[in-house]
């Protein structure tokens, strides 16, 4: 095979596991069709720690949770990452909405549970409009906690909102509620400032899930170009690119859903396309869905060019003309379209 071949060919960097769909936030901008999925499903701590041995044998070397709510799955995340530590495994920042920054006495627990397994990769703790139902009170007792725990300079906050004014006067608000867990806090440029370390601030552009009305108000379109110069560019406002997101330079990863369906990618967009689904580890290894993921045409495109490719193979060009918020939405347009799913 040679090099260019293999630039062309799917390639996952790690294992996502949600280990449940379960999430009493029901945040606006989530990508769970909460009507839909069942939450009461939960994947199994054995076959998770299988998957990790299995992963590690095929050449993968890092695993994050993920969910709906990983926090709320507290004896899989401890667990689970026990084992990846035995495996020599990095664990990657799950991302977490603090819900769990409402009941103290099982936040306390799961941080010394998680500081006993040897914990430090930090967590990615959302705090934006979006999460109405989270009042700032129990992010900020989330980071007190954790602070007793763990160094808060390995967290970041993510404020995902078209509006950085408004993300910075919530970030204010919640500067203030650390302050009253007798932590001191403020916000400067990029971080939340403490006592207890510098928490890296991250102000994103939301994307736009598929399966809820949302007004377009809510967010920020960006245009679509073929030109693979575009997929170069990082900033907030560049265009949709040719990027080769499933192959060797690209971020996809192995996601495991809670009855055990395998993902090629989660994409932001896309967690409920069946198309992406290519196996299932409660009834097969990693390894054989590896495999089966190889060979497949519509994987080895994104792997390749991305979603902008592939509606240029599938002859889907007009699905290029939409709105989009990020890649992945086109991705879900396209995985949604007849033309497209002849690939698969």
């Amino acid at each position: 095979m040679t090099s260019m071949d293999k630039s062309s060919v799917y390639t996952p960097k790690g294992i996502v596991f949600s280990p449940s769909y379960n999430c009493p936030a029901h945040c606006d901008h989530c990508n769970i069709p909460f009507d839909n999925v069942d939450t009461s499903i939960e994947l199994q701590i054995e076959t998770a720690k299988r998957v990790l041995a299995e992963g590690k044998a095929l050449g993968l070397h890092a695993f994050q949770f993920a969910g709906a709510e990983p926090t709320l799955c507290e004896d899989f995340m401890v667990e689970v990452f026990k084992e990846g530590r035995r495996l020599s495994m990095k664990a990657h920042r799950p991302p977490t909405n603090c819900w769990l920054g409402g009941d103290p006495e099982r936040l306390r627990n799961f941080f010394e549970r998680l500081s006993d397994a040897g914990w430090s990769a930090g967590f990615r703790v959302s705090c934006d409009a979006f999460h109405a139902r989270v009042p700032v009170e129990w992010t900020a007792r989330f980071l007190a906690t954790a602070s007793e725990f763990f160094d808060l300079n390995r967290f970041i906050i993510g404020c995902c909102d078209i509006d950085e004014d408004r993300s910075r006067r919530r970030l204010e608000l919640l500067a203030h509620a650390v302050r009253e867990t007798g932590i001191e806090a403020s916000v400067d440029c990029n971080c939340l400032v403490t006592s207890a370390g510098r928490i890296k601030i991250g102000f994103w552009a939301p994307t736009r899930p598929t399966w809820k009305a949302l007004p377009d108000s809510a967010f920020s379109f960006r245009r679509v170009s073929t030109d693979p110069e575009a997929a170069a560019r990082y900033d907030r406002d560049a265009p949709i690119g040719p990027f080769g997101c499933l192959g060797p330079g690209g971020v996809g990863y192995f996601w495991l859903d809670p009855n055990g369906d395998t993902r090629a990618c989660c994409g932001n967009s896309n967690i409920f396309s069946s198309a992406l689904v290519v196996g299932n580890v409660t009834r097969e290894p990693l390894g054989a869905i590896y495999e089966r993921a190889l060979t497949s045409q519509l994987l080895n495109i994104l792997a390749r060019g991305g979603p902008v490719s592939l509606a240029i193979e599938a002859g889907a060009g007009d699905l290029l003309e939409g709105k989009y918020t990020h890649r992945c939405e086109l991705c879900a347009a396209l995985l949604a379209d007849p033309r497209v799913l002849k690939l698969s």
